[in-house]
């Protein structure tokens, strides 16, 4: 329960310390407990925004939250701006919500090097949900399906054609996709474009209990629909562990 042995313990994972492999070998005995959402897609979506206002809201539960944010390293000086924390400054005060920030350090995937155990660690912690939060990614940045439980694709008004979107690899992971910036023109395109194509999708799965993927509109600045995102999340979450897919993930 005591936060700076978290901090602690993160360090030690990062910086690969001598023991740090017996120590995750040791806190990870328990398996994992936490429910795990991953928020990802292109850059400019607002995802750290969608993702304080999901915070907000589960704190409104009184559940204590983690946030994992990774953020890209600049390939010519090595640093990276920790933008998502700056975005995310209001919930730093909250004790009941833990955030971890990530530079990728030349990483590929959308996610931290050492990320996986970061989220694992606050798991073992006590802290759930955890959200994590990838970098801006495209159609491969994919690594975010081994680390989430549910995963969130956010698009923008200006993603463009909403099927060419769904043939990017990126779409292939969704469980559930969210239009952010509803409030901009071309937001109801994109909306019925991606209902459509995951129409025809649906048409070619016979599988009755295969989950149905929704696609939900939400301003996160404001608020707006976040909180029909919580409960889709709620949702997913119910569908995998009376499919027994959440086992197998």
């Amino acid at each position: 329960g005591k936060r700076t042995a978290l901090a602690r313990a993160i360090s030690l994972i990062e910086d690969e310390r001598p023991g740090f492999q017996e120590f995750l070998h040791r806190v990870l005995a328990a398996g994992p407990r936490a429910r795990r959402v991953g928020v990802t897609g292109p850059p400019g979506g607002g995802k750290s925004s969608l993702i304080a206002a999901l915070a907000n809201l589960c704190r409104a539960r009184d559940e204590e939250v983690g946030v994992v944010a990774v953020d890209p390293t600049s390939p010519y000086s090595g640093g990276a701006l920790l933008g998502d924390r700056i975005r995310m400054n209001d919930l730093a005060t909250d004790r009941g919500i833990f955030i971890r920030s990530m530079a990728t350090r030349g990483s590929l995937g959308g996610l931290a090097a050492t990320s996986k155990e970061v989220i694992d660690l606050m798991d073992a912690f006590g802290l759930t949900p955890l959200l994590i939060e990838t970098v801006g990614v495209g159609q491969t940045e994919l690594e975010i399906t081994g680390a989430a439980d549910t995963v969130v694709v956010v698009l923008v008004p200006e993603s463009g054609d909403g099927i060419q979107a769904m043939k990017a690899g990126l779409m292939e992971i969704a469980d559930i996709f969210v239009v952010n910036k509803a409030d901009r023109p071309g937001a109801d395109h994109v909306l019925n474009d991606l209902r459509g194509a995951l129409h025809l999708r649906a048409e070619r799965t016979l599988d009755p209990a295969h989950w149905a993927i929704p696609v939900l509109k939400t301003v996160a600045q404001t608020g707006e629909g976040v909180p029909e995102l919580l409960d889709a999340v709620d949702r997913h979450l119910e569908h995998l562990e009376e499919s027994g897919e959440l086992g197998v993930r």
